[in-house]
């Protein structure tokens, strides 16, 4: 009898905790990472996976952060703007840009097995999403890559959740790879890893910015044969001549995300607009 007592205290205790993190992390019930939700097919609600998109009250509260900050940075819907501006401009068919995820499937993209990461999926946005892992989570390129110098990479990242990075992008550099790490080492850390052998948060890529959850950021990176440069929306975090400089990959796990890859470090956060474009040499 005690053995059974104490079992059903566990299930209890196992079953309230599933409760409660489900509503820490999603503000609706459900448990761990399901909960009842209605099939826009059969209007039938059934039990799954919990997705979340970034809501237009989610979109006020942004917009009102940003405007309170009061820096020299563009507010989110600015870039937004911006964005589709260019897009506008964009001649279709150009042989030189290439859309590397479409906003309904992961495509080309796999999920990076890292070893205890969250989830990986497309939400009901339309945005690639990653939830939280033991230690990283991501996705990595598996088709042909375009270049290896003379183009530029870009998307955009939001954080929602957690305190490290949200968007480490692998890339390459001519014969080797490098990441671009967007709030590492606590949150706070931009940079390049590797330079010479020293990571984001030891070379003189190295950057200290704020960030805030539920904001999209523009990151793009730009390979040439002389330079790697870097932004974050309009402000350039990273102009470094390649002359005489070691690129590489920091060590471990991250290697995996090779030969383009986005991977995330404890935090949950979300992706879109992952664009390639080749630039000619003389860019």
């Amino acid at each position: 009898m005690k053995f059974i007592g104490r079992f059903f205290i566990f299930v209890v205790v196992f079953l309230l905790a599933g409760i409660g993190m489900h509503y820490a992390f999603y503000s609706k019930p459900g448990i761990f990472v399901w909960s009842l939700q209605k099939n826009s097919e059969t209007g039938e609600r059934e039990f799954g996976r919990t997705t979340v998109a970034l809501q237009p009250s989610q979109a006020a509260k942004q917009a009102k952060m940003v405007a309170a900050k009061k820096t020299d940075a563009p507010a989110p819907a600015k870039s937004d703007q911006k964005r589709k501006a260019a897009s506008k401009t964009a001649k279709p068919g150009d042989p030189n840009l290439f859309v590397l995820f479409d906003g309904k499937d992961l495509g080309q993209w796999e999920k990076t097995r890292f070893g205890g990461e969250g989830d990986v999926f497309v939400n009901e946005g339309g945005n690639l999403e990653f939830g939280f892992g033991a230690i990283m989570t991501g996705v990595n390129w598996s088709g042909k890559v375009p270049a290896t110098s003379n183009y530029e990479i870009s998307l955009e990242a939001m954080k929602l959740d957690g305190n490290d990075f949200f968007c480490a992008l692998t890339f390459p550099v001519k014969q080797s790879h490098a990441s671009f790490i967007v709030g590492g080492w606590g949150g706070g850390i931009v940079g390049i890893s590797c330079v010479d052998d020293l990571n984001a948060s030891e070379n003189e890529t190295m950057n200290i910015e704020g960030f805030e959850d539920d904001v999209w950021y523009k990151i793009r990176v730009k390979v040439t044969d002389d330079k790697l440069e870097a932004w974050i929306d309009d402000n350039q975090m990273v102009d470094l001549e390649l002359k005489d400089r070691k690129i590489s990959l920091l060590p471990g796990d991250i290697e995996l995300s090779v030969p383009i890859g986005i991977a995330s470090y404890t935090t949950r956060a979300q992706y879109r607009n992952i664009q390639w474009r080749n630039l000619p040499k003389s860019h």
